[in-house]
C-alpha cells in the first residue's frame, strides 16, 4: 500500500511538471498492481488527454465508464461516456453503452435521512395516502368542464385531467416551461405518437429528494428524479445523448440567484454550496451538494427566478438539461411530461409545507395531518378566486403562481396586496364568517390548496396555533385595508407604504 502511495505521488508530480508520458507510465504501474484502482485509471486517462494521445485515453475513459457502471455509479458513467465522446463524437462503442446503461438504470441506493429524522420511503416528504372513501384526502378539484382528477398511487394531486385536457395558453402571456410541456404531451397524444411505456399509475411513485440539509454527498446510484426513474429505454438513450457536460471551476457560479433558469442539473463529481443572500445583504449557505445530487429543476419547470445561488466549491463535473432538450423529450415521449407533473407537484408541496406560515410550526407528523383536509385547486390567470362581498369558501395557501388582492374604492379596484407560493388568504371571511372584504385575482396561472370551511372550523379546534396564526393575520390585513381606504396607504411594488 505505501509503494501505491509513493508512486501516486510521483505521477501526480510528474504530471504537474508537465512530464505527461512519464506520469502515464507511472499511472500504468499502478494499475498493473491494481486493475480496480478507478481512480487511476482516471488519472491515466487525463493524463494521455493532455498529451494528445487521445486513442490511449478514449481506451482509459472507457474502462472508467465500466468501471462505474458496473458500481451503479449511473450519472458517472455518464459523464465519463461524455467525455469520450469529446474526443470522438462518433466512437459507436460508447453510444452503445449509453444505451446499455438503462439496464443498469434500476440498481438504486435509497436516499440517506437528514439529521435528526428516522428513515423514510421517500427522500422529500411521505406521500399522502388517497382515501376516495372518506374524501378526508388530498384530491384534485374539477377543472371547469371536467372531472376530478388524482389516482390512488399515494401522490399529492396530479395532473391527469389536465394533461388529458391542458388550459389553453394565452400567446401573448410567456409560458412557463411546465405549461408548453404539458401542451406539447397533449398534442403528441392527439397525433398519434406511440410512447414506448405503459405507465402503471396504480403503482407508488416516490417523491424526488429535496436539496441535502446535510454536509453528505448523495449515495451511490443516480437520483430519484423522474428524468432517470421513470425513462423507457428510447426516452432514456434520447436525453443522455442530448445532456451537455459542463465543468464548473472551484469559486465558479453555476447559476445566480434572481436568474430566469433555462436548464438544471445534476452533479457527476465535485462539491458545490447553496447560499442565498440574507436580509442584512449577506450571503447564508443552505446546503452542500455532491454526486448524484441535482438542482435548478424547480425555476426551469415554473419559470420563477431562481430561489438561490449554486457556487462550485471544488472542481466539478455537472450533466446538464435544457429547457429546449426537455421539451422535445416530452414532445416525442408524452409519459415524461406525466412523471414530471408528479415530480413537480410533489415538490411544490414539500415547498409550501416548509415555507408556508400555517405548516411551518408543526413537525412532520402533524403538517402531513393538516395537509390531509386540503384539496388542490387549479386557477387559471385571470380568475377571481375570492370576491369582495362573497364569502370565501374556504381557506387558501399559494402552492405556485401569483395572485393580486384588490380592495374596493370610489368605484374602483384598487390594489391592496400580492401573494405568492406559501402565502395564505380567505381567512378573514373564515374566521368572521362573513364575506371577503377583498377580492383575490390570479396575475398567474398556477395551483392553490383549499381548506374548506367547514374543514376550517374543525383544524382550529385541533390545532389553537393556526387560530392564533389566522387572527394575528386577520388583523394584520384589516388595518392595512382600513389604511387604504382611508387614503393614508397605498399599495405599491414595494409593499405597502404610507402616502
Amino acid at each position: 500500500m505505501a509503494d501505491l502511495r509513493t508512486l501516486k505521488d510521483r505521477a501526480a508530480r510528474l504530471a504537474d511538471k508537465g512530464k505527461l508520458e512519464k506520469a502515464a507510465e507511472v499511472y500504468r504501474e499502478i494499475l498493473a498492481a491494481d486493475p480496480r484502482d478507478v481512480a487511476s485509471r482516471q488519472k491515466l486517462a487525463e493524463t494521455l488527454r493532455k498529451a494528445g494521445e487521445d486513442a490511449g485515453a478514449i481506451a482509459a475513459y472507457r474502462g472508467v465508464a465500466d468501471d462505474f457502471a458496473r458500481d451503479g455509479l449511473l450519472i458517472k458513467a455518464i459523464a465519463i461516456c461524455k467525455v469520450i465522446l469529446e474526443l470522438d463524437p462518433e466512437h459507436g462503442d460508447t453510444q452503445s453503452m449509453l444505451a446499455g446503461l438503462y439496464a443498469r438504470k434500476r440498481v438504486e441506493a435509497p436516499a440517506p435521512p437528514l439529521r435528526g429524522e428516522t428513515p423514510r420511503r421517500s427522500g422529500a416528504f411521505e406521500p399522502i395516502p388517497v382515501d376516495e372513501g372518506s374524501g378526508s384526502a388530498i384530491q384534485l378539484e374539477p377543472l371547469a368542464g371536467g372531472q376530478p382528477g388524482g389516482d390512488a398511487s399515494g401522490l399529492p394531486p396530479e395532473l391527469d385531467a389536465s394533461l388529458a385536457t391542458p388550459a389553453p395558453v394565452d400567446e401573448e402571456e410567456e409560458s412557463t416551461l411546465f405549461e408548453v410541456i404539458r401542451l406539447a404531451a397533449h398534442e403528441a397524444r392527439q397525433a398519434g405518437v406511440e410512447d414506448d411505456v405503459d405507465i402503471d399509475t396504480e403503482e407508488p411513485v416516490e417523491a424526488a429528494p429535496p436539496v441535502p440539509a446535510s454536509d453528505a454527498a448523495a449515495p451511490p446510484g443516480h437520483p430519484r428524479i423522474p428524468l432517470f426513474s421513470d425513462l423507457s429505454p428510447a426516452a432514456f438513450v434520447s436525453l443522455t445523448a442530448r445532456m451537455a457536460l459542463r465543468r464548473a471551476a472551484a469559486g465558479e457560479a453555476v447559476v445566480r440567484e434572481g436568474e430566469v433558469g433555462d436548464s438544471f442539473f445534476v452533479v457527476a463529481s465535485g462539491t458545490l454550496r447553496v447560499e442565498k443572500r440574507g436580509e442584512a445583504g449577506d450571503k447564508v449557505a443552505l446546503a452542500r451538494l455532491g454526486e448524484g445530487t441535482f438542482f435548478g429543476e424547480m425555476a426551469l419547470l415554473s419559470g420563477a427566478p431562481r430561489a438561490a445561488s449554486v457556487i462550485a466549491e471544488t472542481d466539478s463535473e455537472l450533466l446538464e438539461v435544457r429547457a429546449d432538450v426537455l421539451e422535445k423529450l416530452c414532445r416525442e415521449h408524452p409519459h415524461v411530461a406525466d412523471s414530471l407533473a408528479r415530480f413537480y407537484r410533489q415538490r411544490l408541496l414539500a415547498n409550501a409545507m416548509a415555507t408556508s406560515p400555517l405548516f411551518r410550526p408543526f413537525d412532520a407528523r402533524d403538517r402531513k395531518a393538516i395537509m390531509e383536509r386540503f384539496r388542490a385547486r387549479e386557477m387559471a390567470a385571470g380568475e377571481r378566486v375570492v370576491l369582495e362581498g362573497q364569502p370565501s369558501d374556504g381557506l387558501y395557501v399559494v402552492l405556485s403562481g401569483a395572485l393580486d388582492v384588490l380592495k374596493r374604492k370610489g368605484g374602483r379596484d384598487v390594489p391592496a396586496g400580492a401573494l405568492r407560493e406559501g402565502d395564505v388568504f380567505g381567512e378573514m371571511s373564515c374566521l368572521r364568517k362573513g364575506p371577503a372584504s377583498a377580492t383575490v385575482v390570479a396575475r398567474r396561472a398556477g395551483t392553490l390548496l383549499r381548506l374548506p370551511r367547514a374543514a376550517f372550523d374543525e383544524l382550529i379546534v385541533t390545532y389553537p396555533q393556526i387560530l392564533e396564526l389566522v387572527s394575528d393575520l386577520t388583523d394584520e390585513r384589516q388595518q392595512s385595508l382600513e389604511a387604504i381606504l382611508a387614503g393614508s396607504a397605498a399599495w405599491t411594488e414595494e409593499g405597502l407604504v404610507l402616502v
